[in-house]
């Protein structure tokens, strides 16, 4: 299940390539804190008209307290795919930054980069970090900057490309940098140029990727600016609400480990092909409250359950591979007891018909969803990542 973030993929990402879900024929297991979630297949509902969380769509952001804002342009995650957020608010609640691409060439993923007369250096966009505030004020914080993390102190952590333009076969080069608020000096964290993307803060360290050749990720933590250093080949699940530990993912996506972000030290490890109810694969940019953990699966969905020293799967939640043929994105626990779970479900083209988005609110005891109306792929319909102000760790 390989994500790819090069010049290609990234215009690809534009219209929501199809993504690799296997539904799983799965049989219970039992949970160990006071209801007992089962393992076995979500029921899926339309109807969902008010959803729990935030969330933005196009140019609009959509609260349950305050309706639609106007954003100052639409959003985009074609930079970044879903190893960040598209849009992440501030710890105080009061900012929300988001992701945008300004496009300065029609690109049809169809047809190669020669067909089009596109030739190598072309620039074919610009991404662009920006915040909106709880008062209806839009402000642009970067052009060629992506990928946004905001600390307890205010702190706005992003990507700033070296070159802001995007351009074909070029790889988009960035530093690292934090601001102090929304208009501070930039600081530079990273030492040197490379493909970057920012994942969360974990305290005050920094969690970062650097991309490299053959679509490698590595996960870096930063402890101050110049004071970078490996932690894992691998991506990331999610941070401990007390932001010390990170689950991690290994590069074929089959082993988990829980690291000490401090010194990097294994707490432990789970190889989920080899569970009690064994998956494929299971990928990142999932969410942790209390001890459990949910992330993205072959079936559909997961939840670990962490303890000291072990890390097990507690429950497999399998989805119809025939009504969400590319899985599932990015889910986040929407209550403290970790019970109630969001994510978004894209639904690639196909047979002429253009690619959707949905938002899903489950509930894990009952294995239930209710699914919100289609919103066309290119309007990027995402959760807004809350983490910051609902005591997960991490951004």
């Amino acid at each position: 299940m390989k994500r790819v973030f090069g010049a290609r993929a990234t215009l690809a990402a534009l219209t929501i390539g199809a993504g690799v879900a296997a539904a799983l024929a799965i049989f219970g297991v039992f949970g160990a804190h006071g209801a007992m979630p089962r393992t076995g297949p979500l029921s899926v509902r339309t109807g969902l008209k008010s959803p729990p969380v935030s969330f933005v769509r196009g140019d609009g952001l959509f609260t349950n307290k305050s309706g639609r804002s106007q954003l100052g342009a639409a959003v985009s995650g074609a930079v970044i795919g879903p190893l960040s957020p598209v849009a992440v608010r501030s710890s105080d609640g009061k900012l929300v930054a988001y992701n945008t691409w300004q496009k300065l060439r029609t690109v049809d993923d169809e047809q190669s980069f020669s067909e089009q007369a596109i030739r190598d250096g072309d620039a074919l966009g610009i991404p662009s970090l920006r915040v909106h505030d709880d008062g209806g004020n839009d402000v642009l914080v970067a052009r060629g900057a992506y990928s946004a993390a905001w600390s307890q102190d205010g702190a706005l952590a992003f990507a700033k490309g070296v070159d802001p333009e995007f351009r074909a076969g070029r790889t988009y080069n960035a530093q690292i940098v934090v601001r102090r608020g929304v208009h501070g000096h930039d600081v530079a964290w990273t030492t040197e140029p490379a493909h970057y993307v920012v994942y969360a803060w974990a305290g005050d360290r920094l969690l970062f990727y650097r991309v490299g050749l053959g679509e490698k990720l590595e996960l870096f933590v930063a402890d101050g600016p110049g004071k970078l250093r490996p932690l894992a080949d691998g991506s990331a699940i999610a941070v401990s609400p007390d932001a010390t530990r990170v689950a991690v993912l290994s590069q074929d996506a089959t082993n988990v480990r829980v690291l000490e972000v401090a010194s990097g030290s294994e707490r432990s490890w789970l190889d989920v092909t080899t569970a009690t109810t064994p998956l494929q694969w299971v990928a990142y940019s999932g969410s942790w409250v209390g001890d459990h953990i949910v992330a993205p699966a072959s079936a559909g969905l997961t939840v670990l359950h962490v303890s000291s020293g072990s890390l097990e799967l507690e429950q497999v939640l399998s989805l119809d591979h025939s009504e969400f043929p590319a899985g599932v994105q990015q889910p986040r626990f929407t209550d403290a007891a970790g019970n109630e779970i969001a994510a978004t479900a894209d639904i690639p083209p196909a047979n002429g018909r253009a690619g959707v988005s949905f938002l899903l609110q489950c509930d894990r005891i009952a294995r239930a969803c209710d699914r919100g109306a289609p919103a066309p792929a290119k309007e990027w319909l995402r959760q807004v990542d809350e983490s910051a102000t609902s005591g997960e760790g991490g951004h």
